[in-house]
């Protein structure tokens, strides 16, 4: 198999994106378990305060965020191992 730049993007991404999901995700579970009410994801919504949104949003990106750095850095270690190298747009 010939491993391409293009290919690394491509299932970088899609590696990215599902684990950013299952992160919201994650988050959207922890958040209902500890207090009871659903996760609060509209700023206009009567149930939550705009501070609770807030530090929703903020807790979501930066799981969400950190899930994804992890997964590339996984990612590129096995890209690494099967080709030897990393892409050259990594260095």
């Amino acid at each position: 198999m010939k491993l391409s730049k293009n290919k690394f993007n491509i299932l970088s991404a899609v590696l990215s994106i599902g684990m950013a999901a299952l992160a919201k995700s994650a988050v959207d579970n922890r958040y209902t378990a500890l207090t009871g009410d659903p996760a609060p994801k509209n700023p206009e919504s009567d149930k939550a305060s705009f501070a609770e949104v807030v530090v929703y949003a903020a807790v979501t990106a930066a799981v969400g965020v950190s899930a994804k750095l992890l997964v590339r850095k996984l990612f590129t270690k096995q890209w690494k191992k099967m080709d030897g190298e990393v892409p050259r747009h990594l260095k």
